[in-house]
């Protein structure tokens, strides 16, 4: 995968990210049950997708810096 795709492909994933996050892609999602360890739904929901960018960009970060060696 070349660094132009893979660049494509996190900003996407930072599209859909806002999308799913804010108002009306969270209104499915934005309910207290259940409980997911300790966290109301809506707040797990938000913290997976912290998560999920913070993995994203490592990714990413580790592709670029194998480009920058070669």
């Amino acid at each position: 995968m070349t660094l132009r795709t893979l660049r494509a492909l996190t900003a996407a994933f930072f599209l859909c990210f806002a999308a799913l996050v804010t108002w009306p892609g969270y209104v499915p999602f934005n309910r207290v049950e259940p409980l997911i360890l300790g966290l109301p739904f809506s707040m797990a929901w938000i913290a997976l997708w912290v998560v999920l960018s913070a993995v994203a960009l490592y990714l990413l970060d580790r592709a670029e810096q194998r480009k920058r060696e070669d």
